[in-house]
């Protein structure tokens, strides 16, 4: 989004594409993104949320760059000037990874490694996001065994287990082909979702490629329902940490930007004043992601159309267990925006 209100042309184009509002007007886009900050910034500031959430973004320009007043005044906060070529960059990479450590609590570190930063840059745009929250229901650390993941019908790894007996909102999905189980948090505004696909080769792909928007809303839209919460469920999950580090700019060009990161093409002129766009010129040459999150009996802790039913004349037979002992994804979901806020695939323990 903040690519989005510097870029002008193809780019421009492109984001629009790409991140699906190219019939929305631009002002209108505006206009959410303020407000959805605001939202953002009234729910941190929340006492009895139950939970910790922290959504950041900064762009990082050199001092010395003359900024598009219109763009200043639209983002405010979400501008921070450094100097890109003292110390070779090293200065300036520093003081953003500083920045991103406070936003996460110091879980995520070292966003920018060394090198990423030179003399050559002048701008960085960062974003931090950071999670905490407790189970509505927690897990006892007494109950916490160890027991097989199968990773494969060949492979086995040994990993520990947190297991808990209870009222709880679970979907056996027909549209995802998964059991889907969700874990409210405490506030109920924000749960973790977990999505199990039977244990045969080639589920895990099968579900991912039928997680449309629509057919996931369309879950949500069930499980939110009510109609589908087990009285007596006996789940059991591991216990894992997941910290992944990636680049995620030819990712990104295979989603449909192909300017962005090229320096040729890339056209962020609207992040320049009008009467420097002609001698100035800036382009982002990567993306670089990094991506925490630990989920244990307290709770979870990250930094990183709706398919409605006809009449339905009795409840559901439901399993009365729900053992997460394969591969699955899992996401954290919030109820109040209907937006994932973080999303993971669990496939191996010995991998984390």
């Amino acid at each position: 989004m903040l690519a989005y209100f510097g870029a002008a042309g193809e780019t421009e184009a492109e984001l629009a594409k790409t991140l699906g509002f190219s019939s929305v007007e631009r002002d209108l886009i505006k206009k959410s993104y303020v407000f959805e900050r605001a939202f953002q910034a009234v729910r941190e500031r929340k006492p009895d949320l139950g939970y910790k959430l922290i959504n950041a973004n900064k762009v990082f320009f050199d001092r010395s760059l003359p900024l598009n007043k219109c763009v200043s005044l639209l983002l405010n906060n979400e501008l921070g000037a450094v100097d890109f070529a003292s110390g070779g960059g090293e200065k300036a990479r520093k003081e953003i990874n500083r920045w991103v450590e406070g936003k996460t609590l110091d879980k995520i570190k070292g966003l920018l490694p060394p090198g990423s930063i030179d003399t050559n840059t002048r701008m960085a745009l960062v974003n931090a996001a950071y999670f905490k929250g407790q189970w509505s229901s927690q897990f006892q650390p007494n109950e916490t065994k160890m027991d097989n993941f199968y990773v494969k019908r060949d492979v086995i790894r040994a990993t520990q287990y947190m297991k808990q007996e209870g009222q709880f909102n679970y979907y056996p999905s027909e549209e995802l082909r998964a059991h889907v189980l969700q874990l409210p948090y405490i506030g109920d505004s924000l749960s973790m979702v977990i999505i199990l696909p039977p244990f045969e080769d080639g589920s895990l792909s099968e579900t991912v490629a039928r997680m449309t928007p629509e057919k996931v809303q369309g879950v949500m839209a069930e499980i939110k329902s009510g109609f589908y919460k087990a009285d007596d469920l006996a789940i059991q999950i591991p216990k894992f940490a997941i910290e992944q580090s990636l680049d995620l700019a030819q990712t990104l060009n295979q989603l449909g930007l192909e300017t962005l990161f090229d320096p040729l093409r890339s056209n962020l002129t609207n992040f320049i004043s009008e009467e420097s766009q002609n001698t100035e010129r800036v382009s982002f040459n990567s993306a670089r992601h990094k991506s925490f999150i630990e989920v244990n009996e307290e709770g979870s802790e990250a930094a990183a159309a709706t398919a409605l039913f006809g009449f339905r004349s009795a409840r559901p037979l439901f399993h009365k267990e729900f053992i997460a002992n394969h591969p699955f994804l899992f996401f954290i979901y919030d109820e109040q925006s209907d937006i994932i806020l973080f999303f993971g695939v669990m496939q191996d323990p010995k991998q984390l």
